[in-house]
């Protein structure tokens, strides 16, 4: 098979497979349901939540650190998904990507407590952010395949959800350090200067 079959056949997939996921979604997960529900409060609340709670002085820095575990769970979940590894049924809308709720904002936003109740207290990030994980994986990933909100399928277990969850927390963790030694850098720079 050429590549311009190729090319059209993978299209043509993707089209079958959009109208089935629309379909599926309208059958098991539209505004009748409690998954509906569930979703849009799975971001409404962490949202409300960490608006009240947040430590204004830092809200750039624990924002940027929240923005990290978006996107690197984001792009995991993807792979996950795109690989059916990890498939999250009933999702918020047909056009948003699937678990896009738990990835966008309850994981990041439980983070991002974590993250400022550590660095405000001086607590050991990393005992903390791995509690976090068990929880995550353990208990919220466990209730998740209870209700239907999460399969998973092939060689993906819960395990591997929590040290994904690790693997994340630790490289957001870096990360936002890693800029925050550049800033320091900077304002040092421009003393000197």
């Amino acid at each position: 098979m050429n590549v311009d079959a190729l090319y059209h056949q993978i299209y043509e997939l993707k089209e079958q497979l959009s109208f089935l996921r629309t379909e599926y979604w309208y059958q098991t997960s539209g505004v009748d349901t409690w998954y509906f529900w569930f979703n849009i409060a799975s971001y409404i609340v962490p949202l409300v939540i960490l608006y009240l709670f947040i430590d204004r002085r830092r809200v750039f820095e624990i924002g940027f650190f929240g923005y990290s575990i978006h996107m690197l769970w984001g792009y995991t979940n993807n792979f996950l998904s795109i690989n059916n590894l990890l498939v999250h049924p009933h999702s918020f809308s047909f056009l948003i990507p699937v678990g896009l709720s738990v990835t966008a904002v309850i994981l990041p936003v439980g983070f991002m407590f974590i993250y400022q109740y550590c660095t405000n207290h001086k607590k050991n990030y990393y005992l903390y952010a791995i509690l976090l994980s068990v929880l995550f994986a353990y208990g919220f990933g466990a209730f998740s395949i209870a209700v239907n909100l999460l399969e998973l399928h092939k060689w993906m277990t819960l395990t591997y959800v929590f040290l994904i969850d690790v693997m994340v927390a630790f490289l957001a963790y870096w990360l936002t350090k890693f800029f925050l030694w550049i800033g320091r850098q900077s304002t040092k720079q421009q003393a000197k200067d």
